[in-house]
């Protein structure tokens, strides 16, 4: 096989960089490569805890996210501009997806406890037979905030 008389001149990417203008330097490229991961988690992740924290990070615009955006060269509130639509239709939608799970968990938990009521027969009138006895049909005892054990007998 020949030899190319060509040389590769290094990766697409450095490639691509040197197209575009001066070449960055690697801190840079740290920097930008953490905007872009606190902006995909923000709008792509499917961790919605995560996708929250990140929305949150660059919503504050707080002391790190100001610090960040100089590393890279950016004004913060451009790049907030520029998101602000799409991270209020991802907190939009984050909302809805856990209203309706709570909803649904809400629904579940009361069919849950109607079946439970209905399979143990629990609840309806008093001195009626359940598995432990009578209800309201024992003596009961309470604990006075003196430390004293007082016993009540209920009438049926």
């Amino acid at each position: 096989m020949a030899r190319s008389q060509f040389r590769s001149q290094g990766t697409a990417n450095n490639n691509a960089l040197d197209l575009l203008g001066r070449k960055k330097e690697p801190e840079e490229n740290l920097w930008i490569a953490v905007i872009a991961k606190a902006v995909d988690d923000a709008i792509y992740s499917s961790d919605y805890r995560e996708a929250m924290i990140s929305i949150g990070w660059i919503e504050s615009e707080c002391k790190d996210f100001k610090f960040v955006c100089h590393l890279v060269g950016r004004d913060p509130n451009y790049v907030y501009r520029k998101l602000k639509k799409q991270l209020q239709q991802r907190k939009q939608h984050i909302r809805e997806f856990n209203d309706n799970i709570r909803t649904g968990v809400n629904k579940g938990m009361k069919i849950k406890n109607a079946l439970l009521a209905a399979k143990y027969k629990i609840g309806g009138k008093l001195g009626r037979k359940h598995k432990g006895g009578y209800h309201s049909g024992g003596p009961r005892i309470q604990i006075q905030s003196t430390g004293t054990a007082t016993t009540h007998l209920h009438k049926l």
